[in-house]
């Protein structure tokens, strides 16, 4: 033991001395030649195992080892050594100064250029130059640099935003379709650190940038540049790595991305594939993609519609907003829009529009063509009336109306239908009413607001007026009163002519208007030759009369018997019923009587008086003589019931005429006889049937056929009488001038309001006669005045 240890310090005595000989025999040429000997890099970590490779391989084969020895920057003393001397290299002795970095190191010889010097559990005050020079019995001696070097982390890894301020959190707001900046810097480190961006394990920047914030010496950055955010950054995390060396430790900071991304789609669906006006519908519309989650706007039209009739659910970056609409005629074709909008994102939205079809029912206006004016509709005139309908869906039939009566396609009436027209050829007074038209589509149907045509037309006769026969006493004052039909009413003057019975036309003035406009009388005294016709004439602003009103003055006379009187049997009663005659220009009223005889010639004494006045001779008055009739009844028509006559007895009943100024002739119906008495009871006045029973005495046969035949040569002479006084009344006639009806003014040809003189006849004499203007105008005091445009006929 003591032995081995003191060859131990023997050797190293030795070599020592050797060392310090060879060093001073070759101090010059071995420090030269190490500068040229190459440097070879190890990195380290601290606290790691570092290798420092030297190649102990002899240049020769026969050649081997002597001596290993490892020296540390300047230091001259061997940190190992390695004595091989003994010619075995496994049995080599190995060596190592005792402080701390010898106590780590190890050399192993391996394969011989495998040769390394371990170094455990390195610490930056082991880093250096490490030379390794290996001494062989024959060959020159070789040396080996190894620079072990610890690497150092880098620090403070700091995320920069585009504006400089430094990022905490998460990275942002970027805009989707803009730019992203990122700057990652980190301080210290070596060797130099690499500093990279990663996302998803994918690099994507590792491109080391000059530092721009802090001194260039210190810092290590790289700047992230993306021009277009994609969709796909939504929700990402990127990376920034720093490492210094290969095999330093990776610094890792991770930034979340906040992404404002624009909405994606929008998307209007509606519950109903029809709307029809006045139902409630729900509209939703759905948006997508937007981050934070969109804000949805909706308007009907320009109209915005809101807060209160929209229901919204949200939900990460989905939106769905419902709406409940309620729309009207008006909103058909109305653009329902659905606006999708981020609002943190200016610009970023997105919406649809939908087209709104709203069925609703016809809306519908009748109205005059164009070029067609209320004012100026006249008779003859054409008028053409437009129905004007808006409905969805168009309408599928258009009806028209007159007064509630639908009309009827009638080329010969004038009545021309049209899908939306109606036109009327030559207007007649019958057009006039209120028109309206009716359209229909699967809605509904609808009429619209009647619109009343009032043909405008030249004044005419109201009905009932175009023809009265006046009966008049000589010096007798009439009322004349001529009533018309106008329109327009408002400005109705009036004239008045007269056609004598000498064929003279003239104009008749002192007419007067009462408070009605389209009523003009006229006072008129005929006198001994005044009898004939006065014709009303009328004008307003569309024109003249055509026709005037007639009325045709006669003098006064009796009624004419009634005509055609029958004698009918009823189940209780006779009946009597005859026609009306002439009333002789005045009211009448009918007279019946009745006037018996016995069924027997011989009546007897008590009755011979009563039996002599029924066989009396009549007059034209009636009966001649005072013996009353049975009874009497009259009436305002000649239609009578008799009453109360007894059988047995013969009757004559007599019924008249009966007026003003008479009465008429009466007619007869003789020989009336009843089976059995007649019932009910009648008002009488004279001698009656009881009385007539009591009167008369019973006759023989004989008697009544003497009383039969004095009766009929009464009548015989009567005839006769008659016809003499018949023959003398149409001989005096005949040689009166005769009274003919309306003369060609009746019939004037149809002119203007502004002409209105009609062609006047006079007679025959020879005489100054003058032409006057039978245009009559109510003056401002409500007298009428003869128009002054006179010329003289010779």
């Amino acid at each position: 033991m003591h032995c081995a240890s003191g060859y131990a310090l023997l050797t190293s005595l030795l070599m020592l001395l050797r060392t310090q000989r060879t060093s001073a025999a070759a101090e010059e040429p071995t420090s030269e030649y190490q500068n040229k000997v190459p440097v070879r890099l190890v990195w380290a970590a601290e606290g790691e195992n570092v290798e420092l490779p030297c190649d102990i391989t002899p240049p020769t084969p026969s050649d081997s080892v002597n001596m290993v020895l490892w020296f540390k920057d300047e230091v001259g003393i061997p940190l190992y050594s390695l004595d091989a001397r003994n010619g075995n290299l496994t049995a080599a002795v190995h060596w190592a100064v005792s402080d701390d970095l010898g106590k780590r190191t190890y050399f192993q010889i391996g394969d011989g250029h495998r040769a390394k010097l371990k170094v455990t559990r390195v610490t930056f005050k082991d880093q250096g130059m490490f030379r390794c020079r290996v001494d062989f019995i024959n060959s020159p001696t070789r040396n080996f640099r190894v620079n072990l070097t610890l690497v150092e982390e880098p620090a403070n890894l700091v995320i920069y935003d585009g504006t400089g301020r430094e990022v905490k959190g998460p990275a942002g707001p970027f805009l989707e379709g803009y730019d992203l900046a990122l700057t990652c810097q980190v301080s210290g480190g070596r060797p130099k650190p690499s500093v990279t961006w990663w996302k998803d394990g994918q690099l994507l920047d590792a491109v080391v940038d000059t530092a721009s914030i802090g001194s260039p010496s210190r810092f290590t950055v790289n700047h992230l540049f993306i021009d277009r955010v994609t969709r796909s950054l939504w929700g990402a995390k990127l990376e920034c790595r720093a490492q210094s060396g290969p095999i330093g430790r990776t610094t890792v900071r991770e930034v979340p991305l906040d992404i404002y991304l624009k909405p994606a789609t929008v998307k209007i669906v509606l519950n109903e594939s029809q709307i029809f006006a006045g139902r409630p519908i729900t509209a939703r519309c759905e948006t997508w993609g937007s981050s934070p989650a969109a804000r949805i706007i909706w308007r009907l039209g320009e109209q915005v519609i809101g807060d209160p009739n929209v229901s919204t659910t949200q939900r990460s970056n989905t939106t769905v907003s419902k709406l409940v609409l309620v729309l009207g005629r008006e909103d058909d074709e109305k653009e329902l829009f659905c606006r999708a909008e981020n609002p943190r994102f200016p610009g970023g939205s997105l919406e649809e529009v939908k087209t709104l079809r709203v069925f609703y029912a016809p809306v519908v206006v009748a109205h005059l063509a164009t070029g067609y004016v209320f004012d100026t509709l006249r008779e003859g005139d054409d008028l053409m009336l437009v129905c004007n309908v808006q409905s969805n869906p168009p309408p599928t039939r258009v009806i028209w109306y007159r007064d509630d009566e639908q009309l009827e396609h009638d080329v010969s009436a004038g009545i021309l239908l049209a899908s939306k027209s109606l036109t009327i050829r030559e207007l007649t007074l019958a057009h006039t009413g209120e028109y309206s038209c009716s359209a229909m589509n699967i809605v509904g149907e609808t009429r619209s607001l009647p619109l009343l045509i009032q043909i405008k037309y030249a004044p005419r006769c109201r009905e009932g007026n175009q023809w009265r026969e006046i009966a008049v006493a000589r010096h007798e004052t009439v009322s004349l009163r001529c009533e018309v039909e106008a329109v327009p009413d408002d400005d109705v003057k009036f004239s008045w002519t007269y056609n004598s019975t000498r064929g003279d036309v003239l104009p008749m003035p002192n007419s007067r208007a009462e408070n009605k406009r389209l009523v003009s009388v006229l006072e008129y005294t005929p006198g001994v030759n005044d009898y004939g016709t006065l014709a009303c004439w009328a004008s307003n602003g569309i024109g003249r009369q055509r026709t005037p009103c007639v009325f045709n003055i006669v003098p006064a006379k009796p009624p004419q018997p009634p005509t055609d009187c029958s004698l009918s049997n009823e189940s209780n009663s006779l009946e009597v019923n005859c026609i009306p005659g002439s009333d002789g220009g005045s009211p009448q009223h009918f007279l019946l009587e009745v006037r018996g005889s016995p069924k027997n010639a011989g009546i007897g004494q008590v009755g011979e008086g009563l039996y002599n006045t029924l066989q009396t001779p009549q007059s034209d008055q009636g009966l001649v003589g005072d013996s009353p009739p049975i009874y009497q009844d009259m009436n305002p028509s000649p239609n009578f019931q008799l009453h109360d006559l007894e059988p047995g007895y013969d009757y004559t009943v007599y019924i008249y005429a009966v007026n003003g100024r008479g009465r008429s002739e009466p007619v007869l119906l003789e020989h009336v006889r009843v089976a059995e008495p007649t019932g009910g009871k009648v008002e009488r006045s004279g001698i009656f049937l009881e009385d007539l029973k009591k009167a008369l005495p019973r006759a023989s046969s004989e008697n009544m056929i003497i009383a039969i035949a004095l009766t009929g040569v009464a009548a015989l002479i009567l005839i006769g009488i008659g016809m003499i006084i018949g023959l003398a009344i149409c001989r005096k006639r005949s040689d009166m001038p005769v009274l003919e009806g309306p003369d060609d003014f009746t019939t004037p040809s149809y002119v203007p309001g502004q002409r209105v003189e009609p062609r006047i006849r006079y007679s025959n004499e020879n005489r100054r006669s003058q032409r006057a203007s039978l245009y009559v105008e109510e003056n401002r005091n409500g007298k009428p005045d003869l128009l002054h445009q006179v010329e003289l006929d010779e």
